[in-house]
């Protein structure tokens, strides 16, 4: 793809996200590391956000600054939702370490979703140096929240669903009072804001699960808030430093307006938040294809995450979709996308194209990571 028109359409935009319609695609991930690597050397970029954990992107920034162990295993341990393991991932980490001056930061709630304990762990190892005498709050929120604690966000909901509503409340109790703490020592606990991040990222996703609950429950109100999507835009305004910055997230995270995946629940984005909070310096790409394959989710309880991945064949583009409007391109940049739906894994999710997304990199075809499908 030409890169030179992307960078024409991102124009001064200070912080780039680029999307998929799903995960571990050949093609996008391929993709993202030549556009990764274009703003790098060409437009001064240095730092990568990334959809994955907050907790475990520590592994990930320390290995790129030269840190020990090989890329198969900061793939592995320095990603959730698996999404490092792949041998495009492993190129585009290889490449970052080699290039240097680029930082690394997951964005999302620990442990793939499933497990406040990652976050919780940081914060007690934080509290046993400046404030020995506070590690009872973190204690109790570990042994709160250990009931539902699972691998990913495959297993973690239905224990949670198991919880009677004494002991949901006894965990956001908990984890509330964790936060609360933290937040009322910041003026005086030395360099806070990691660890209280890491505690609001644990409340995150309980109430993330508490999310979920209500949408099988049928109770979630018409607009829903979203909490993975809440802690990754926290993430970044956290971090940033005015830098400029690429983010890697799904394109129903990135999108500028909330995502409607089921007709009774609306919620805001990662890129609802970032437009709002800045403008036009934020720029929005999706990346979608017309035909192919793409991953499906199967549960397994004798998986690494409670779950494995499997080939799908993609269906049609729908009429009035994004890849409806264009089929029969080469694949390249769309600088003014339309359409009322678009590709969601092998579904469509219903949107103004024209408003959610900057602009489009389309595909003809998608294929599924042939490494992923090897594990």
């Amino acid at each position: 793809m030409n890169l030179d028109h992307l960078g024409d359409l991102a124009g001064a935009a200070r912080i780039v996200a680029i999307g998929e319609n799903n995960h571990h695609i050949h093609e996008f991930s391929a993709l993202r590391t030549e556009i990764l690597r274009f703003l790098v050397e060409r437009k001064g970029f240095t730092m990568l956000g990334f959809e994955s954990g907050f907790a475990e992107g520590r592994f990930t920034e320390e290995w790129l600054r030269g840190g020990p162990g090989e890329v198969e295993e900061v793939g592995r341990a320095g990603f959730t939702f698996s999404l490092g393991e792949s041998a495009e991932m492993h190129e585009m980490l290889t490449w970052l370490r080699g290039h240097g001056g680029v930082s690394f930061a997951g964005l999302d709630v620990p442990s793939s979703a499933g497990s406040s304990l990652p976050a919780l762990t940081e914060v007690r190892a934080y509290l046993r140096k400046v404030a020995p005498e506070a590690v009872s709050f973190v204690d109790a929120a570990i042994e709160a929240v250990t009931p539902y604690a699972a691998v990913s966000s495959g297993v973690a909901p239905a224990r949670y669903g198991q919880l009677d509503q004494p002991q949901r409340d006894a965990a956001t109790a908990a984890l509330t009072r964790l936060v609360q703490h933290l937040e009322s020592l910041a003026p005086v606990y030395p360099e806070p804001q990691i660890p209280l991040h890491h505690a609001r990222g644990a409340l995150r996703l309980d109430t993330y699960l508490r999310e979920l609950a209500d949408l099988t429950a049928g109770t979630a109100p018409k607009v829903q808030s979203s909490s993975r999507d809440t802690y990754m835009a926290q993430t970044l305004r956290l971090l940033d430093k005015g830098e400029r910055i690429v983010l890697m997230l799904h394109n129903g995270h990135l999108q500028r307006v909330p995502i409607q995946l089921m007709p009774t629940a609306v919620t805001p984005t990662v890129g609802t938040h970032l437009a709002a909070a800045y403008g036009n310096e934020y720029f929005a790409l999706g990346v979608t294809a017309g035909t192919g394959t793409t991953t499906g989710l199967r549960p397994d309880e004798n998986a690494r995450l409670g779950f494995t991945l499997y080939e799908q064949q993609l269906d049609e583009p729908a009429p009035g979709s994004a890849e409806h409007a264009l089929a029969g391109r080469e694949a390249g940049f769309v600088a003014e996308p339309t359409g009322s739906s678009i590709r969601h894994a092998h579904l469509f999710s219903e949107v103004d194209v024209s408003a959610a997304f900057d602009a489009l990199a389309y595909f003809p075809e998608q294929r599924v990571s042939e490494s992923v499908l090897a594990r």
